[in-house]
């Protein structure tokens, strides 16, 4: 008996692990097909190489990349032909980063960015740090903070913070001692990231009261603001105009408290 029980119990849970595997599979499906590189000679080409190891490091960095997963190949940014196999020639018209005609020049990054980040850029080049880039041509640039690839986007105030006092409070005195302005972007940081958790505590509210079908259109217009007044501070900062940022931030917080607030009064009335 008990044996006759084991069988059909494997069965069962044989034909569970079937089904579950058949969900996933039309899960998988929906998901955005990948980009495709294989006519990519840049990719196809640089996979391969060994050395010198700068190089293929690079290439390594682009692969684990948010741009490689966007379908942004290495021609975008450095330029080239991907579509010729000769190797010389597809590197025509290829400046090192240090070129001032070359697209990955620190003061022609923001325009070689611009393609895909404009509202970013936008903000970049109105700011300070920009202008003295491009007049005296010392400043940061794009790579300065996200680094090659953007393969470092900071999202922590303290990250910020040291990232900051790297020029404005460095040692070296790379520039007159300034420890306020790593310090109010440390808390400009910090408020973006409270309106960040307000927004989406307030999403996670909205969901549950859609499932309940509850009248909640009222407050998803105002959560529509609230959510342009964050996109508008993480923009924002790369203005570096702090101050302003970070009322900005203020008012998204106070916004999505009142949002999230209602919402928690309508899907757990008080009894």
């Amino acid at each position: 008996m008990l044996k006759k029980l084991f069988v059909v119990a494997f069965f069962i849970l044989l034909g569970v692990a079937g089904l579950s595997g058949r969900s996933r599979g039309f899960a998988s499906q929906q998901q955005p097909a990948e980009p495709d590189y294989r006519d990519n000679n840049c990719v196809s080409c640089h996979s391969h190489i060994s050395s010198p190891l700068r190089l293929t490091s690079r290439y390594g960095e682009w692969h684990m990349s948010t741009h490689k997963e966007k379908g942004v190949g290495c021609e975008k940014c450095h330029g080239g032909d991907p579509k010729i196999s000769d190797a010389k020639k597809a590197h025509v018209g290829l400046l090192p980063a240090k070129d001032p005609k070359s697209p990955l020049h620190l003061t022609n990054l923001p325009e070689t960015c611009r393609s895909c980040h404009q509202n970013i850029v936008s903000s970049f080049v109105e700011s300070g740090h920009f202008q003295k880039l491009k007049s005296a041509g010392i400043g940061p640039s794009c790579t300065t903070c996200h680094v090659h690839m953007a393969s470092q986007v900071l999202y922590s105030a303290e990250e910020t913070a040291a990232l900051c006092a790297t020029c404005h409070n460095s040692p070296n005195n790379l520039m007159p001692p300034n420890p306020a302005i790593p310090q109010k972007a440390d808390e400009t940081m910090q408020a973006i990231r409270r309106a960040n958790t307000m927004v989406a505590w307030a999403d996670r509210l909205m969901e549950e009261a859609d499932k309940r079908k509850l009248d909640v259109a009222d407050l998803k217009r105002e959560e529509k603001i609230v959510r342009a007044l964050l996109a508008e501070s993480k923009i924002g900062f790369h203005s570096f105009n702090l101050d302003i940022v970070r009322k900005k931030a203020d008012e998204c917080a106070e916004m999505g408290t009142k949002v999230k607030d209602a919402l928690r009064a309508k899907i757990y009335p008080p009894q």
